[in-house]
This record gives structure tokens, C-alpha cells and sequence, in this order.
């Protein structure tokens, strides 16, 4: 695929190039049929967001504990 194609399908555009007509919902599907399947190349992404709001929250209460001590 071109450049140009490249950029007429473009997932963050497409939507604005089928509300003005510059490309068929019948091409887009078909553009995304054509796509190879790569599911088998992803990995799974870890975040460990839990983790980190524990640690804020013990940093939060250590803080409170020393600003109590403090007082």
C-alpha cells in the first residue's frame, strides 16, 4: 500500500474521510478484511497500577504519621 492509501485509512481519520465521502464504508471494509491477522505477535501488557497506589498510599500515611508526630 502507498502512502496515500496508507493515510485514507488511517484508524484516526478514517471516520471523517467516510463522513465527507472520500472513502465507501464498502472500501473501508474491505481494507479491513485485507489486514493480516497478527494477533499471535502481541503481548500482554502488564500494569501494575495497583501496586503503585499502594506504595502512594503508604508514602501518604508514613507523611501523616511524621507531619502527627510533629505536631
Amino acid at each position: 500500500m502507498n502512502e496515500k492509501n496508507d493515510f485514507l485509512y488511517d484508524v484516526r481519520i478514517a471516520e471523517k474521510h467516510l463522513q465527507d465521502g472520500t472513502l465507501s464504508q464498502e472500501e473501508y471494509d474491505k481494507h479491513l478484511a485485507s489486514l493480516p491477522d497478527v494477533e499471535e505477535k502481541g503481548e500482554p501488557l502488564v500494569i501494575e497500577e495497583d501496586k503503585v497506589a499502594e506504595e502512594s498510599e503508604a508514602e501518604l500515611e508514613l507523611a501523616q504519621e511524621q507531619e502527627d508526630e510533629t505536631e
